[in-house]
């Protein structure tokens, strides 16, 4: 039992990111008690990431199940959408600069495929959520009757359980797997920027995807093959006469190289200019449709240094008080969409699975946790792999349902012009 708590079992969440937060929702609704620390020191110290896919993961829609997991005092889900404020479903499509098809996925009205702003997501799952910020955990001693984390600034907490919930780097993981890292740099680069589109240009994008799009070429400069995702963050605070001026768009493009995986990879020390200039040499080829997002952007919204990409795949967790969840147990890398689904899914999942452990039963709380990391590993890790294949995946364009896109098939959708 416990030293700092009467409740049992007392959960420690090491991580206020999707997965946590979600964690922590599911377990208010069931009255368990917990803690949520975050290291950075208010919400607002770095950026968050951009959208958010949520769709299948995999059996379900994520939309609800969220809704099934959470308290009645909650707003409504609908509310994180970045197409909330205007009557257009959300959609993901894919294209060839050489024809005018377009592929990709559309929700069918019911709300049930979405693209959420990641800070109006994490707002939401913040909602009655005493997040302790600035907590840096440094150690952690897992007893037979209990488990406690070592804070940075001195402090500790004492629990029944404890979740690592801190995304790649997971310290949590390390002490688990007892320094051991399985971690996996990809050779693969992302090269990021956002900008702020005008009404005719976002229209212009939204025509294309209401969501989001993804383009597949040949580099202008190298010849090499480029991914270009292009993304609605979100839309302008609407006008007098509810009208839209415009929206925060973002772009990644993604590559190859053999150098990518090493710290000395000539992206994690270009300058914003030098990134800006990279993308606009190799999309100089495309259409001026596709090209619009980079050819807008400023060397000042870069993302520097990019994010960096990994893959984390394991076969099995040692079963004990301490738990993994979301990047901490399967960090993928983004080309099916499926990361941010996974760890949401895993956060409620675990608070089932804690939800069932009998009070004071060593056994029953090995037995609840041993199931959860069984089912969260074949899931999260399956993800993770076939994510890292889907970069070289050929797309057959005859039988575009043949290729999964945000955890569904694609189909045509049809081209319609968008107006805000």
């Amino acid at each position: 039992m416990n030293t700092s708590n009467t409740a049992y079992p007392h959960v420690l969440i090491l991580g206020a990111g999707l997965g946590g937060l979600s964690l922590a929702q599911a377990l208010r609704k069931r009255g368990i008690t917990f803690e949520i620390f975050e290291r950075d020191r208010h919400d607002l110290e770095r950026l968050q990431g951009w959208t958010v896919s949520v769709h299948r993961a995999p059996e379900r829609s994520m939309v609800e199940d969220m809704r099934e997991s959470v308290a009645e005092d909650m707003p409504p889900f609908t509310m994180v959408s970045h197409l909330d404020s205007v009557d257009v479903p959300c959609e993901f499509a894919y294209y060839n600069p050489d024809s005018t098809a377009k592929m990709g996925y559309r929700d069918d009205g019911s709300q049930t495929y979405m693209w959420a702003n990641r800070s109006t997501l994490r707002q939401w799952l913040s909602t009655h959520v005493g997040i302790q910020y600035d907590k840096h955990a440094v150690r952690i001693e897992e007893r037979a009757d209990g488990v406690t984390v070592h804070f940075k600034d001195g402090s500790s907490a004492t629990g029944d359980i404890l979740v690592g919930a801190e995304g790649a780097h997971s310290m949590t993981r390390k002490h688990i797997l007892e320094g051991n890292d399985p971690v996996q740099a990809e050779k693969m680069f992302l090269v990021s920027g956002d900008v702020r589109l005008d009404k005719r240009e976002a229209e212009a994008q939204m025509t294309l995807s209401h969501s989001s799009y993804l383009v597949d070429f040949a580099g202008a400069d190298d010849g090499k093959p480029y991914h270009l995702f292009v993304g609605l963050d979100k839309l302008a605070t609407p006008e007098p006469g509810n009208k839209i001026p415009g929206a925060d768009y973002y772009f990644h493009l993604t590559g190859q190289d053999d150098g990518a995986d090493r710290d000395d990879f000539w992206t994690y020390a270009a300058s914003r200019e030098q990134l800006l200039a990279f993308a606009r040499k190799q999309a100089r080829d495309l259409p001026p449709r596709f090209r619009c997002v980079i050819d807008r952007a400023s060397a000042g919204r870069m993302k520097s240094p990019p994010v960096r990409l990994n893959t984390l795949i394991m076969d099995s967790l040692p079963v004990g008080r301490c738990t993994l969840l979301g990047d901490a147990a399967h960090v993928m890398t983004p080309f099916r969409g499926e990361g941010g689904c996974h760890a949401m899914k895993d956060g409620l999942n675990l608070a089932r699975a804690i939800g069932k452990i009998d009070k004071g039963d060593e056994q029953s709380l090995r037995r609840e946790l041993g199931e959860y990391q069984e089912e969260m590993i074949k899931r999260g890790c399956g993800a993770a792999a076939a994510s890292s294949k889907e970069y070289t995946t050929a797309i057959d364009h005859e039988k575009p349902e043949s290729r999964a896109v945000r955890g569904v098939a694609m189909v045509a959708l049809p081209q319609e012009q968008v107006v805000l």
